[in-house]
């Protein structure tokens, strides 16, 4: 089976988030997409089901023990390598079709051999954390004095949102996983992304970690599935202003460092002040590896 290995949210092999990618995948059933996930052993690996010509590009992700709905990281090294082998136009706009339902996705061209990819992420109804401070800080082997108060701690789908104060409280955070996955997993949880105002490089907006255990996954090096919400959690709570006159507004976010995988995330909201029209993320890619997988 043909298999590539690319970092996606970087342009330096090593960095970033690494995914499997297998482009020609409609024969495969899902014990062999999952059997072949566990042995590539990345956080996620991407599955194109879709052939040249079709309308939408179809994934399916898998993490080396589950299948999952949406994976930011594997659809842009996924859109990266097809436009790298001349399956997709360098610029234009896509559909994405996947679990999780249907996505705009576009290529960007940043230079003469580089897309940028962005892609529209699920948003999911924002909710007070089920949990509180002084239980799962603990768990995350912090304190709850760590905790950024003029922030909500809030949930989206399977993620806790937890906004700190100081970079240095994040790269403290040690989770007891088996312990989190078990006080998580009542409440439709399933992992917590912290992040804080506090950056590493001066034209970042949020630094993060993002602990996934109940994914299987004990550190995710850089989510693209987190960044669209967490674009619209900085809109929402005034962090991020839109202009009075509309228009699209990008930044940017960093994740990975704590991990020694750096990886930067565009981020872009559109709309103006008490109306967001949409939240979407964008990364480069780089392929590492091609090769053959014996399965």
């Amino acid at each position: 089976m043909q298999v590539s290995i690319v970092d996606a949210f970087t342009r330096t092999p090593g960095a970033g988030n690494r995914a499997g990618v297998v482009l020609d995948a409609a024969g495969l059933d899902t014990g062999a997409m999952q059997r072949i996930a566990a042995a590539v052993a990345a956080s996620e690996t991407a599955f194109v089901l879709s052939r040249p010509g079709d309308v939408a590009v179809r994934l399916r992700y898998f993490t080396p023990t589950d299948e999952i709905e949406f994976c930011g990281h594997a659809t842009v090294a996924s859109f990266h390598l097809l436009s790298e082998r001349g399956l997709l136009d360098r610029a234009g706009h896509f559909r994405l079709d996947c679990a999780a339902g249907t996505y705009d996705v576009e290529l960007e061209p940043v230079d003469a051999r580089h897309s940028r990819v962005w892609i529209v992420t699920p948003q999911y109804p924002w909710r007070e954390s089920p949990m509180p401070l002084e239980s799962v800080m603990p768990l995350l082997g912090g304190t709850a004095e760590m905790v950024d108060r003029s922030l909500p701690v809030l949930a989206n789908g399977h993620k806790l949102f937890v906004p700190l104060l100081r970079r240095d409280d994040i790269w403290a955070l040690a989770p007891r996983n088996e312990a989190l996955v078990a006080a998580m997993q009542p409440h439709g949880l399933r992992g917590v992304f912290a992040f804080t105002r506090e950056t590493q490089e001066a034209s970042s907006m949020t630094h993060a970690r993002f602990f996934a255990p109940g994914f299987g996954i004990a550190e995710d090096p850089v989510t693209g599935s987190a960044h669209g919400p967490l674009a619209a959690y900085l809109v929402n709570h005034g962090v991020l202003r839109l202009p009075e006159a509309g228009g699209p507004v990008r930044v940017r976010a960093e994740q990975g460092d704590a991990m020694g995988k750096p990886g930067r995330v565009e981020l872009e909201v559109k709309g103006r002040p008490g109306a967001l029209e949409r939240a979407r993320v964008g990364g480069a890619a780089v392929t590492v590896i091609e090769g053959e997988l014996r399965v």
